[in-house]
């Protein structure tokens, strides 16, 4: 299957792929983000911006990776 977009693509192909801040703040400097196990979304280890994947993507995400 292929993903509406080129990040969840990069996820779902490599477990370790981290997607990158998707903040607008200025003051941070877009880093890799952190997996959240317990809601299973990304955050940013400066800003704390937390990513906001729908509920179906991430079950499967978690499927295809055994997570």
């Amino acid at each position: 299957m292929t993903e509406i977009s080129i990040v969840r693509q990069n996820l779902m192909d490599n477990v370790n792929y981290r997607p990158y801040c998707g903040t607008d703040k200025r003051s941070c400097s877009q880093p890799r983000t952190e997996y959240r196990t317990y809601d299973s979304q990304f955050i940013c280890p400066e800003c704390k911006w937390i990513s906001s994947f729908p509920e179906d993507f991430i079950k499967r995400y978690k499927e295809k990776h055994k997570l």
